[in-house]
């Protein structure tokens, strides 16, 4: 009941034709039509930014946004590059054949918030607001971030010609925090810190953009931002007023990006919600439209941008471990080109036609197979939380649910992009896989588990990992030249390790 009532909110939202007391004039045309990349836990390679490039400069994809972190080659502060960086070569390579595509990429180069990559290193530490919760900068430190950050800043700039430059700015959950910024309201806060990073980024002639998330929740100071700063107003398909009232930003004048996902929470590796992704594309983008939105991005996240940490004495970091992962961008093709056709048009995404005829043009299917193809895609996957655990029938109905899509599915077979019809697969087979080890777990964890139980477990367990062993072959071999070296075995080992230890501990309460 909850979504649908703010479903319907956000079609009021869409249908009111005034704000603010002035007339709104729609305009479906969006300036920057732009794609987000997020290498900070899945990193792609040269050759497939460069094929995904072509593929969308195809469609009419002018930009893309890149979110480095780590991978970026940075000279002065070499400390913060990880095992998957990027040469300087490379990222002139992928810049110079985006731009040959008619495509501009702007650098996302977070310095507030997610600043978790940098805040790990003793180099950095004293800019964090927390001494354990290493996400955020402190906002009053700004004279020591502006010297850190102006270098950093240039680095990224140096490679980018673009006239934009992305400095993040979301989820700066820690305002407030420290002894001191608990004396300062969390708008000035803000402000004040946005602003003098803005001023980096306008003394290196570039445009900023930071993310409307936060200053939408505490907006008192938004009056002191800089004029000519854009907004990303990113919408996963939640009410327009979901973070703060959007008047406070439409009554500036400002300029307006959107942003819609195709992967964000809770999907993982294992798990991904379809239709959420369809019905964001077929509400937020005409709301976009409506409201005259300069741009508009399609967000796609490897990860959900919090960690978890390995601490030594003294809280110093040994690792830094994303909460979850989710499913490499090639297995997203059909939302990559839904978000492509929803931005060329003025009605709304018609998804369940998209989907229908997607299959038949794309992978050549009948009337009737585009039928089981829609069915992939309606099916419930909901997150296997603690309650549902304890609900141990619901697993079983969730199994019995996908098993069935799974015997029909089977039979298609596509006749073109058949490899890229393999994902759908096998994210099909990787969430009834890990639905029956969820059934496992839950005896495990269950008020009447006895070390009797061990042994029947075990051998069940045993068919679940081999068969999960054969799902990671699979996986691998799909992701052969997508990703660089590394990042599947990674993704492997964080999906299948709850299973390998419970089969240890099974093998030991077998033999009590």
């Amino acid at each position: 009941m909850r979504k649908f009532m703010m479903r319907c909110f956000f079609l009021v939202w869409f249908l009111h034709g005034y704000i603010v007391g002035q007339c709104i004039v729609p305009n479906s045309e969006f300036k920057i039509r732009g794609f987000h990349l997020d290498f900070r836990t899945q990193v792609m390679t040269v050759q497939a930014i460069k094929d995904l490039a072509d593929n969308l400069s195809k469609k009419g994809i002018n930009t893309l946004i890149i979110e480095y972190e780590a991978t970026f080659p940075f000279l002065k502060h070499a400390t913060l590059c990880n095992e998957y960086v990027f040469t300087r070569p490379e990222i002139e390579e992928i810049v110079n054949y985006c731009k040959k595509k008619g495509i501009d990429i702007i650098p996302l180069q977070n310095c507030f918030g997610h600043c978790e990559y940098i805040l790990k290193h003793k180099r950095y530490a004293h800019l964090r607001e927390d001494s354990k919760e290493v996400s955020q900068i402190c906002p009053l430190k700004i004279a020591e971030a502006k010297n850190i950050f102006q270098e950093i800043f240039r680095e990224v700039a140096e490679l980018h010609p673009s006239p934009y430059f992305h400095i993040g700015a979301d989820e700066t959950y820690l305002l407030g925090s420290c002894k001191r910024c608990k004396e300062v309201d969390k708008s000035r806060l803000f402000v004040d810190y946005v602003n003098a990073m803005c001023q980096l980024v306008k003394e290196m002639g570039k445009q900023p953009i930071i993310w409307a998330d936060i200053v939408l929740k505490y907006p008192e100071a938004i009056h002191d931002l800089p004029k000519d700063l854009i907004y990303v107003d990113w919408n996963y398909g939640w009410e327009p007023d979901y973070f703060g009232k959007l008047d406070n930003l439409l009554a500036l004048g400002a300029r307006i990006w959107g942003a819609s996902s195709m992967r964000s929470h809770p999907d993982n590796i294992y798990l991904t919600q379809w239709m959420k992704h369809f019905s964001n594309l077929a509400v937020f983008i005409p709301f976009a439209q409506k409201y005259s939105y300069e741009g508009i991005i399609q967000t796609s996240w490897s990860t959900s941008g919090t960690y978890g940490f390995h601490y030594d004495t003294g809280w110093e970091i040994m690792e830094m471990q994303p909460i979850r992962q989710v499913y490499p961008m090639n297995g997203f093709q059909i939302l990559i080109d839904a978000f492509c056709q929803a931005i060329d048009q003025e009605e709304p995404l018609d998804v369940e036609k998209f989907i229908c005829d997607y299959a038949k043009q794309r992978y050549g299917f009948s009337e009737k197979d585009s039928k089981v193809f829609l069915r992939y895609f309606q099916l419930q996957q909901v997150v296997v939380d603690s309650k549902s655990i304890l609900e141990g029938k619901k697993l079983n109905d969730w199994i019995e649910k996908h098993k069935l899509l799974q015997e029909k599915w089977q039979t298609l077979s596509a006749q073109r992009n058949a490899e890229e019809f393999a994902h759908y697969g096998l994210m099909l087979d990787l969430r009834i896989n890990y639905l029956k080890y969820k059934v496992i777990e839950n005896i495990f964890e269950s008020t009447n588990y006895t070390p009797n139980q061990a042994s029947d477990l075990l051998m069940r367990l045993e068919n679940v990992i081999q068969h999960s062993q054969a799902l990671r072959q699979q996986f691998n071999l799909l992701q052969r030249s997508y990703l660089k070296s590394g990042q599947t075995e990674k993704i492997n080992i964080m999906w299948t390790e709850k299973m390998n230890k419970l089969r240890n501990i099974l093998q030991r309460h077998s033999r009590m």
